[in-house]
């Protein structure tokens, strides 16, 4: 059989390009890597004391499959929904779906009501696997008209059976209920796998919805490999390594770059359900990781924990974050890799902390060609912010499309180009800098603005441990800019922190840049990566005390 290779990166690179094999599937790689590592654990749950092996895995797999293709009539192409918190048993029904070509759409679990019946209505979902808590959301007058259209409905994780027949004997249509244990205990197996196509869909991954309603993101088994084979090479991921990541397996980093990308490395990863500032170092020095994943939404929680005797007590030579932070790296003795990364795509730039370069987050990938263009998709000069655009010069490198969502998928690949819809900009070196999403752009007095710059510079003061900023209407048709801060501690007055702020900010970016209004955030609501959700600072009908620096007082609502 002729092979045909993807090479992750170039070989000037400390690392190898990790080979893919473009007829390789995700379950054909967990065959291969079962019959290499056998016992040894692929994930671990220590919250949860449990653990899943290579070989393992692979039993319940087979299994779930099967049952699910004969008992319950799901067919390659079908999809099934995962409504469940980190587990070992998430997996097993994840992988239960790849091998019987069932494409899996996790939901977040905690979303109720709307939020679950839309991504259950926007994946056309036929099997529900969820716990006690899912089931209790499921017969919500809101959602439980959706059961109808199951074709079965898999329990596992915590619940009481009695419970549960109790909760959906009064569901008009409800779909035939199997325990997982029974599902994936071994039996019948047809290696449904092998008939696969590796540009089949594989599995949906929800974007964040920071700035307006998630889309489902369809990916294929390539896609997927050849993306998570990427994370594997900027992360120097062998089958030596322990990789730590503290964030949900319904988000791609943990369950592609993550979960994928082990199983190709041939390492072990542990996964938690919940980022713990307090007990990141902590968990990852019990653990015995050498590697972590922390985003740059909240790195800065990690850096303002008490400094401790056991900060540099831990064996991470890698974090993966987003932008540069050399205090971080000097205080807990590791290297921050940098990167520009989207869900659809994967990683289109990144740098080692320690390499040489400017401030951005390096050159784009050989694979990948990228531009900076204007709303007409012209291209802009160096330094000027537009919109990344980005085209793979290798196939399978993006994805399938927005699931059912037709038009979102045409506005994204309009011009034979991806288009992001972050703003960036390319600087004196040639690297990619990011600048925020394109609508978290800021208009002021003709002069766009981006809102992550000005983040960025907020949160190197000593007092800010996190923040967003935002755009308010001004008088003038345009915009202000609002500054909404989450202190390390309270300061005993608010008007001279604020002032001291703003001079902290005026002798780091132009005066355009200048928040007028400041505010003070008992909390930054967040998506469940640790985003701050911007349309929710923004659409709040009221907000706090807010200090306008140009009228000099103080306001209970922006104008």
């Amino acid at each position: 059989m002729s092979r045909a290779v993807l090479a992750a990166l170039p070989s000037t690179q400390a690392a190898p390009a990790t080979e893919i094999d473009i007829h390789n599937t995700v379950p054909s790689v967990l065959v291969r890597q079962a019959q290499r590592y056998g016992a040894k654990p692929l994930i671990q749950f220590p919250r949860e004391r449990e653990s899943l092996s290579y070989e393992g895995l692979l039993v319940y797999a087979r299994a779930g499959a099967a049952r699910l293709h004969h008992e319950h009539g799901l067919r390659p192409g079908d999809m099934a929904a995962i409504h469940l918190a980190n587990s070992a048993d998430y997996v097993k029904a994840w992988f239960s779906c790849l091998f019987a070509g069932v494409v899996d759409a996790p939901i977040n679990h905690e979303f109720r009501k709307t939020s679950l019946l839309f991504g259950l209505t926007t994946t056309q979902a036929r099997a529900v696997f969820t716990d006690g808590a899912g089931v209790e959301r499921l017969v919500d007058p809101e959602v439980r008209s959706y059961l109808a259209q199951l074709k079965v409905l898999v329990l596992s994780g915590d619940y009481d059976r009695t419970t549960v027949d109790r909760l959906l004997a009064n569901v008009p249509a409800c779909p035939p209920v199997v325990e997982l244990r029974a599902l994936t205990a071994e039996g019948p197996q047809d290696e449904i796998w092998t008939r696969l196509e590796s540009t089949a869909p594989a599995l949906i991954r929800f974007t964040s919805g920071t700035t307006g309603p998630a889309k489902g993101i369809l990916q294929s088994h390539l896609h997927v490999l050849a993306k998570s084979a990427v994370h594997n090479t900027v992360f120097e991921f062998g089958p030596d390594d322990v990789l730590y990541t503290p964030f949900p397996l319904h988000h791609n980093l943990a369950s592609i770059n993550g979960l994928i990308g082990t199983l190709q490395a041939g390492g072990t990863m542990v996964s938690v359900a919940k980022f713990s500032a307090s007990g990141f170092w902590r968990e990852a020095r019990e653990c015995g990781a050498t590697l972590a994943h922390l985003l740059q939404s909240i790195a800065p929680l990690v850096s303002a924990q008490p400094p401790s005797n056991d900060d540099r007590n831990h064996k991470v030579r890698y974090v993966w974050a987003g932008r540069p932070d050399q205090a971080f790296e000097e205080r807990f003795n590791t290297r921050y890799v940098q990167i520009y990364a989207l869900g659809e795509v994967g990683v289109v730039s990144y740098k080692r902390g320690g390499e040489q370069g400017g401030a951005g987050a390096g050159r784009p990938l050989p694979e990948m060609e990228v531009r900076i263009v204007d709303p007409l998709d012209q291209p802009v000069t160096q330094g000027v912010v537009g919109e990344i655009v980005i085209r793979p010069r290798q196939p399978h490198r993006v994805m399938l499309a927005y699931h059912n969502d037709l038009p979102a998928t045409m506005r994204a690949f309009r011009n034979l180009w991806f288009h992001t819809g972050d703003g960036g900009y390319f600087n004196e070196t040639g690297e990619l800098c990011f600048a925020g999403r394109l609508g978290d752009t800021i208009r002021r007095r003709g002069v766009n603005i981006s809102s992550e710059q000005i983040e960025a510079e907020l949160r190197k003061h000593p007092a800010v441990q996190d923040c967003g900023v935002i755009a308010v209407p001004a008088h003038t048709g345009e915009q202000e800019i609002h500054a909404c801060i989450l202190w390390n501690s309270a300061p005993p007055d608010e008007r001279e922190a604020f002032d001291a702020l703003a001079a902290f900010l005026a002798e780091r970016l132009p005066k355009s840049y200048l928040p007028r209004f400041f505010e003070t955030m008992a909390d930054l609501p967040r998506t469940n990566t640790g985003k701050v959700r911007k349309t929710e600072l923004r659409d709040r009908r009221k907000f706090g005390p807010t200090w306008d620096r140009e009228q000099v007082r103080w306001l209970y609502e922006a104008d």
